[in-house]
């Protein structure tokens, strides 16, 4: 040093570096270090009490708390040493104990030794970590949608797409990457035919002037292989000023083979793509809620309102129809949960804070650290419940009698071959039984088809509530019901017809004139044992025969159908 003075002078200097800077000799030895590191790295007053502190002392006392990690503490701070001597320029972070974040940059001096700085960069990390995960998270949700998406700058250039994007305009996989423009997709889809015989730079241009415009828009269009998009372009705004717009691609194919069909689904898939029905997510390992967003809009509850519970006991499956606690209910879609594998458009279905049901569709990707740690699940979840209801409506009105509400013919036979077949597993015995209101024609005649449709109405409700919810009852048009029983033996469907008489003859059916009108049916019973080789229309057939024995021997009874005669 010059004088007396430099050290102090340097002292001064760096004790109000915003970093921390520390300074070694040849020997390794400490000749100056600032407050700021001392700070940074919770050195104790004591280690400064002797004088300032060796390498070595250093790197022991970080061992011995665990600064580096586990291993033998001596060991470590002689690799700390050992390194320092190779006199090799260093920069790496390391997060300490208390989470904080340190980068480290070692320089040799050219007289021997070392300056070190240290700088705290922790909120940087952290700033750093929240713009990926908040990236990933836009890319599950536009890759998890069904529709084709890109967004455009205003300097007309794409700066967003998804996988189905590239898939709805049959793009070649390795066509779209950074600094693809709106014009390059233009040109290449009109070069190759996609808007029939033009000039592909004329329609480069015309398509160019229209996007500059900046203008809200909708339109079909039928690609080369004729199939049919529906574009729908969004503009994005700040404050008032045009930035850019989103465009939607949805094929529409099917929907334009079927007008109900393109009815229905449009108003469905409108909603989707207007109000984004989709929710973001993450979960720990342990399956509780470490992250969400968007899910008041959906659910009715707020983000930070599930957080640390639980996510996957809220749910149930399509199949299973009640809430899955533990390993209690076993549901298929459990099992790639609890692989760690990945969940694609399963459907889950839960309640929003209302208590209404709502179905999901769940797409989700296990996340792993470095080392291949299991972190848990990011996923993301996306509302079909209009979806959902329209195809429970489409199959109650393709399974069952409009009038009633009863199963119909399809239904029943269907329901029918799953009892044969769990009739071959088990053993047991099922029934058949044939209801038929009686005088059913004078009611019509007397008192109006209205009285007849209500009287059919009252019977139906009176079988259904009368039987086990096990069995079924349909109607197949008519005045005749039908009437599935299973692990029934003859007796006992003679029993159970006896009591389905006597609760339709206890009742009565009001009329225009206002008086109670008695209303009795007559039930004929067939029988199947299990090792019976019958089919449905075989036994149909004994269970008429008796519905005509009963209308033989006065009505509003009920007689065995293997009793009755053929020509009964």
């Amino acid at each position: 040093m010059g004088s007396q003075t430099t050290p102090d002078v340097l002292q001064a200097i760096i004790d109000f570096l915003p970093s921390g800077v520390s300074l070694f000799d040849r020997e390794l030895n400490m000749v100056l270090c600032n407050r700021q590191l001392r700070e940074l790295l919770e050195f104790p007053d004591a280690l400064f009490e002797n004088g300032l502190p060796s390498l070595l002392d250093l790197a022991r006392f970080n061992a011995r708390r665990g600064e580096y990690g586990p291993g033998d503490p001596e060991q470590i701070a002689e690799s700390v040493v050992a390194r320092a001597r190779e006199r090799e320029p260093h920069v790496f972070e390391r997060k300490r104990p208390n989470g904080r974040i340190l980068e480290i940059r070692g320089n040799p001096l050219p007289d021997g030794g070392f300056v070190t700085i240290y700088t705290d960069i922790t909120e940087r990390k952290n700033a750093e970590e929240e713009a990926r995960r908040s990236a990933n998270y836009l890319d599950a949700v536009v890759n998890a949608l069904p529709q084709g998406v890109s967004v455009v700058n205003e300097a007309l250039d794409v700066v967003l797409w998804n996988r189905a994007f590239v898939k709805q305009l049959n793009l070649p996989e390795d066509f779209m990457k950074p600094g693809r423009t709106f014009a390059d997709v233009i040109r290449f889809n009109a070069q190759r035919g996609e808007y029939g015989d033009v000039d592909p730079e004329e329609k480069v241009r015309e398509m160019v002037e229209l996007a500059r415009r900046f203008e809200r828009h909708r339109m079909e269009r039928r690609r080369s292989d004729g199939g049919v998009m529906e574009i729908e372009g969004r503009i994005v705004f700040e404050g008032e000023q045009p930035v850019g717009f989103v465009t939607t691609y949805t094929d529409i194919t099917d929907r334009l083979r079927n007008a109900e069909t393109v009815r229905r689904v449009r108003d469905l898939m409108s909603d989707a793509v207007n109000f984004s029905p989709t929710y973001i997510w993450e979960t720990g390992p342990d399956g509780h809620y470490t992250f969400a967003q968007g899910m008041e809009k959906i659910l009715g509850r707020a983000d930070d309102e599930v957080l640390g519970t639980e996510r996957w006991k809220q749910f149930c499956t399509e199949h299973c129809g009640k809430p899955c606690v533990g390993s209690e209910v076993a549901c298929q879609w459990l099992s790639p949960i609890r692989a760690h594998a990945v969940l694609e458009r399963c459907t889950l279905i839960t309640h929003s804070a209302d208590g209404r049901p709502v179905w999901l569709s769940s797409s989700a990707q296990p996340v792993f650290d470095e080392g291949g740690c299991f972190n848990g699940y990011r996923g993301v979840d996306v509302d079909i419940t209009e979806l959902t209801l329209a195809q429970q409506e489409l199959e109650q009105m393709a399974l069952h009698d409009p009038m009633t509400g009863l199963a119909n013919r399809r239904k029943f036979c269907s329901r029918y071959d799953l009892e044969l077949a769990r009739q071959s597993g088990t053993g047991n015995p099922l029934a058949l039984l044939l209801v038929d209101v009686d005088h059913f024609k004078s009611i019509n005649d007397r008192f109006g088809h209205l009285v007849g449709d209500e009287c059919l109405r009252r019977i139906a409700n009176l079988l259904s509530s009368a039987l086990r919810v096990t069995d079924l009852v349909g109607r197949f048009g008519g005045e005749e019901f039908m009437v599935l029983l299973s692990d029934t033996d003859p007796e006992e469907a003679l029993q159970v017809a006896e009591t389905l008489r006597r609760v339709v003859e206890a009742s009565s059916l009001g009329t225009p004139e206002g008086d109670p009108l008695a209303i009795t049916v007559s039930i004929g019973v067939a029988a199947r044992p299990a090792s019976d080789r019958r089919d449905f229309e075989q036994v149909l057939t004994e269970a008429d025969r008796g519905v005509y024995a009963a209308k033989h021997a006065g009505r509003n009874c009920v007689c065995a159908g293997w009793n009755a005669p053929a020509e009964a």
